[in-house]
């Protein structure tokens, strides 16, 4: 799939991942709550009870996430005003959160050294997390299952970093750092997610085996996830996969099956469902041209073996030819070492003339007797003059007539 595929994915996989699982804040009202905590200036704040920064953080978070893909400008200014209030406050997944979305606004605007340093500040944010050391409203530390939420969203949002410049290896270390997570807790969700931009990585960087392994562990965990989406999305994977293999029925069948989704959510999924149909037609073209290739190949094949058939045949002629050209040389060989018959005696004929006389008795021409011996005509008609010297004959009808009498055809 396209690279711009794996921008939109990215808020989904480094959201709070499987374990909290990101909520679509965007039907929010966000004008609303943006007036609600404009009147809370810095100042305003340091005064606040716990309460009431809490509040204020929860707002923040929420507009930070409801702006997150339709003003990015905003998201990003409530995402730092949320990540220092919870650094202070010590509510480090909150943090974590923020620090992690000020670096994918870092890496949608280009600035890759920018995104890097902030997910490595929430890698940090994360290990303290870690320590499980008490906290403001946590005295035991944070769950284990919020802690592997954490590491996995920074590792995916990581991977898709490396991915996005072309650093495969590094790509692939995080993926599988989130991946390893990610199954561990059984978020098949963010699991599918994974695999999908796994899988266009690796199609991205022409390794088709990896591509396919990756978008089948896609479809695995969609599946397992009962999510059709998700399902949709590594079927659509899964057939431009197979069209670069050259695989065009099997890229049809998943196509079709993907687009069975898309079709039905086009409001929604309008862009993966224009995205379906370009593979398609691709795939249809593909199609087309190997039709043709097979079609030209087939009539080459049979010219091919027409001229292979008649060299045969040329070659078995040719063969016969010489044993019979062969033949003829030992027999007028020895005609010429032949004494005459007795008076009385019967003609001492060859197997050649046997057959010769035969034909030549049921009226079969010099030219359709040569044929059938594979002879030459000038040798047919040598062996009928011997013939009718043999029989003392003046002519052919007195050669198959003389030879009637003798019993010889």
């Amino acid at each position: 799939m396209e690279k711009a595929a794996l921008t939109l994915t990215i808020f989904l996989l480094s959201g709070a991942i499987s374990y909290g699982q990101y909520t679509d804040h965007r039907d929010h009202e966000l004008d609303s709550l943006e007036t609600v905590v404009a009147p809370w200036t810095e100042a305003r704040i340091a005064k606040a009870t716990p309460e009431e920064r809490s509040m204020i953080a929860d707002a923040w978070h929420d507009l930070m996430w409801g702006y997150s893909n339709i003003n990015p400008g905003r998201s990003l200014y409530f995402a730092r005003r949320n990540m220092e209030l919870c650094q202070q406050e010590l509510w480090l997944n909150q943090a974590l959160q923020s620090a992690k979305m000020i670096g994918q606004h870092h890496w949608a605007a280009g600035q890759t050294d920018s995104a890097m340093a902030y997910f490595n500040k929430a890698l940090t944010i994360a290990d303290r997390m870690a320590l499980k050391e008490p906290l403001p409203g946590k005295p035991d530390g944070y769950k284990q299952s919020t802690i592997d939420d954490a590491y996995s969203g920074v590792y995916g949002a990581i991977g898709n970093l490396y991915a996005s410049i072309d650093s495969i290896p590094q790509a692939m270390e995080y993926y599988r750092k989130c991946g390893a997570l990610l199954e561990k807790n059984g978020w098949n969700e963010s699991s599918s997610v994974l695999y999908q931009n796994m899988g266009e990585t690796w199609l991205d960087a022409g390794n088709l085996k990896e591509a396919e392994t990756s978008y089948n562990k896609a479809l695995q965990f969609g599946v397992a996830a009962d999510d059709s989406l998700l399902v949709a999305n590594a079927r659509a994977g899964l057939g431009a996969l197979y069209l670069e293999q050259g695989k065009t029925t099997k890229a049809l069948r998943q196509l079709r099956a993907a687009d069975e989704y898309f079709s039905t959510h086009e409001d929604q999924e309008y862009r993966s469902r224009l995205y379906t149909l370009d593979v398609t037609g691709k795939v249809l073209e593909a199609q087309k041209r190997q039709t043709r290739t097979i079609a030209i190949g087939a009539f080459v094949l049979a010219a091919l073996l027409l001229c292979l058939v008649l060299l045969l045949l040329r070659a078995l002629r040719l063969s016969k030819e010489k044993k019979a050209a062969d033949e003829v040389i030992g027999e007028m060989i020895s005609a010429s070492e032949e004494k005459a018959p007795a008076a009385g005696d019967l003609p001492k004929l060859t197997d050649r003339e046997r057959d010769i006389l035969a034909l030549v008795a049921k009226g079969l021409t010099n030219k359709e007797i040569a044929s059938k011996l594979y002879l030459t005509e000038q040798t047919i008609k040598w062996y009928r003059m011997r013939l009718t010297a043999k029989f003392e004959a003046k002519n052919a009808s007195e050669l198959i007539v003389k030879a009637k009498e003798l019993g010889i055809v």
